[in-house]
């Protein structure tokens, strides 16, 4: 899905890259998006469990690191998590 981005140059958000991301939210239906300061909780549990499941979830966050460096610490991506 696509992010919404808000600019100083705009005055409504546009939409972003078209992206991807495999999170580990515990409760998809009350919370249908990503939110990058819960994932590191979760993947200190998911690490001792399955690491390579982890660093592939830590790789869909780390490929939306834009070119200041920032990474969005809330992902909505698509129409099910916009109409939340």
């Amino acid at each position: 899905g696509r992010s919404l981005l808000r600019s100083e140059r705009q005055e409504e958000p546009v939409p972003g890259i078209e992206s991807t991301l495999f999170t580990a939210v515990p409760s998809r239906s009350c919370f249908p998006r990503g939110f990058l300061w819960d994932e590191g909780f979760h993947l200190l549990l998911l690490g001792r469990w399955d690491p390579v499941l982890d660093r592939d979830i830590l790789a869909h966050w780390l490929d939306l690191l834009n070119a200041d460096g920032w990474i969005p610490r809330e992902q909505i991506l698509g129409d099910e998590a916009r109409a939340r």
